[in-house]
């Protein structure tokens, strides 16, 4: 962003300033880093459940004749045979089979809907709309036209089956719904950032005021603390989960990235021939988690080292986990040093000293 862009604000902004929330730039917008403290709102989330304001996740629609057919183009996973009223994660490729951008694609009654990273909502629009330029399809950006909410959390489901008129527990991961509340249309998804059971719902903007107020204040004994955007980083962390920027860009694969389940090489899409190169020469790196002895946090780029002082990878993501009392990382490294159980270096930037760190199977917390 350039330094004369406007900054973004969420419909609910007022309601965050409100509660003193500490806000923060992400990707163009102004959000809410957290309220009574990031390590606070991941532990109540993975305790109990909180409120998340994700209203600048990209949502892009995409309807028309050939709409399935571009979706198909775009989309590494098996969309052809993707059920009606479901949603899945997805990856999108550049030619050179790396990731370029990450997403989730809805399958409902005469659209089809890609959320998105932040970051990644303008590219993505613009490279679906050059992909289906010769279709007779349409898309169009839907961001700003609404808001998005997202539940999460062990006790979310019996919390919302218990205030709500729909029972969404009744939903199965990966269900998506179309509703209506009087005049207001509302799309519910089961799906979630966090590894845990959740619930996101875009709806439109005049309504998101009153639904917050509800859940976070009028639900009496079952209304949820909001959570911000930090907490919701650990959480993701946590379940070992990519992101953006992080463990996932343009020069990255999804093979090197463990994500494996997400490519249906058995239809075309863009990436697919570089992929399956890929896949037949085989990778030199691999996703991986780390526990330190430190207390110290590493950084997205901290060098790791194997036990013979070699550079062999480097920080992705890293955080204090809540859940395990402990710092917590993930990196890529050369296959031979990514064994579970392996004890490699990290060198912080931060205060500039290696410190040891395991190499641990993902999740880092079970049931994520």
């Amino acid at each position: 962003m350039s330094p004369d862009s406007e900054l973004q604000m969420l419909p609910l902004d007022a309601a965050h300033r409100a509660l003193d929330a500490t806000m923060g730039v992400e990707s163009g917008w102004e959000v809410p880093l957290s309220y009574s403290g990031a390590l606070d709102e991941a532990a109540e989330t993975r305790r109990l459940a909180s409120v998340f304001d994700i209203s600048h996740v990209g949502r892009i629609r995409i309807r028309g004749r050939d709409a399935l057919s571009l979706v198909e183009k775009l989309c590494t996973t098996d969309v052809v045979h993707q059920e009606d009223d479901t949603a899945c994660s997805t990856l999108l490729l550049n030619e050179s089979g790396g990731v370029f951008a990450d997403a989730t694609i809805a399958r409902l009654e005469g659209f089809w809907l890609l959320t998105t990273d932040p970051c990644n909502r303008t590219k993505v629009l613009e490279h679906a709309t050059q992909v289906g330029v010769d279709m007779s399809v349409k898309v169009d950006d839907q961001t700003d036209k609404g808001a998005m909410l997202a539940v999460t959390g062990p006790a979310a489901r019996e919390i919302l089956d218990s205030v709500l008129p729909e029972k969404p527990g009744d939903l199965p991961a990966g269900a998506t719904k179309i509703g209506s509340m009087m005049i207001a249309r509302y799309i519910v998804m089961r799906t979630s950032f966090t590894g845990m059971w959740g619930l996101e719902v875009i709806l439109p903007k005049m309504f998101v005021a009153k639904a917050w107020r509800f859940i976070t204040e009028k639900a009496d004994d079952k209304a949820l603390k909001p959570s911000g955007m930090t907490a919701r980083d650990i959480l993701r962390i946590e379940a070992g989960l990519c992101r953006y920027g992080h463990e996932l860009n343009e020069t990255v694969d999804p093979l090197t990235a463990g994500l494996e389940s997400l490519i249906d090489f058995d239809h075309e899409f863009l990436g697919r021939n570089a992929l399956t190169d890929i896949r037949n020469k085989g990778v030199s790196r691999k996703r991986v988690g780390l526990r330190l002895d430190s207390t110290e946090i590493p950084r997205l780029g901290d060098t790791v080292f194997n036990s013979d002082g070699i550079e062999v990878g480097a920080i992705t993501s890293g955080t204090f986990s809540p859940a395990l009392d402990c710092p917590i990382a993930m990196a890529y490294v050369s296959i031979s040093s990514g064994d579970s159980g392996a004890v490699l270096q990290v060198e912080l930037a931060s205060p500039g000293r290696k410190v040891s760190a395991t190499v641990v199977d993902l999740p880092f917390v079970p049931g994520c």
